[in-house]
């Protein structure tokens, strides 16, 4: 188990080490670099990608309408995301513009999980474009190594594909939610 921990810890430090520019001659080098960067990583990164189904299938389906009122829990084991938590409005929800507040749930400490978002009236939002969540391939609810896992397979492929690239930045951003979407809610 520990060479395994450290072979992740130096494969994430490999990973963000190769998405940082390096200074060069040019002045405006640095966001050249990590345009040039981010489409072909974006790109190798989608190909290699599983179909996202065989780890929806191991998720549990978020409930389409919840309170307005935002519970810090859902039926079904579904937990506040503190990276969107409705209770801290208006200063969070950074990476899903439009959603009000989003849960996060696992089966398990380590593996796939699901993240669920609602507007502000509690309806579940499907579109990734809205503020949706996506399926985690790798949940981070479990220990530091597994959140930094999730940092690796799930997050540093978002920003690859969906903020660093100005060029076809919908295209490549619809690539990544191709490969993590939202997944399907139910009554």
């Amino acid at each position: 188990m520990r060479s395994s921990a450290y072979t992740l810890l130096v494969l994430l430090a490999v990973t963000l080490i190769n998405g940082i520019p390096f200074a060069t001659d040019n002045g405006d080098s640095d966001q050249q670099e990590m345009l040039h960067r981010s489409l072909p990583d974006c790109l190798s990164w989608y190909w290699t990608q599983p179909d996202p189904a065989k780890f929806q299938a191991q998720t549990v389906k978020p409930s389409c309408s919840i309170s307005p009122t935002f519970p810090p829990f859902l039926p079904g084991g579904w937990s506040v995301d503190p990276g969107c938590d409705a209770s801290k409005q208006p200063n969070t929800c950074d990476l899903h513009k439009g959603a009000h507040g989003c849960y996060r749930n696992a089966i398990s400490t380590t593996g796939p999980g699901a993240q669920a978002c609602y507007d502000v009236n509690g309806q579940w939002i499907s579109d990734p474009w809205k503020g949706a969540g996506t399926l985690d391939v790798e949940t981070p609810l479990g220990d530091a190594i597994q959140q930094g896992l999730h940092v690796v397979v799930d997050v540093l492929p978002y920003y690859s594909c969906c903020k660093t690239s100005l060029f076809f930045q919908k295209s490549t951003c619809n690539l990544y939610y191709k490969r993590r979407p939202s997944g399907q809610c139910q009554n």
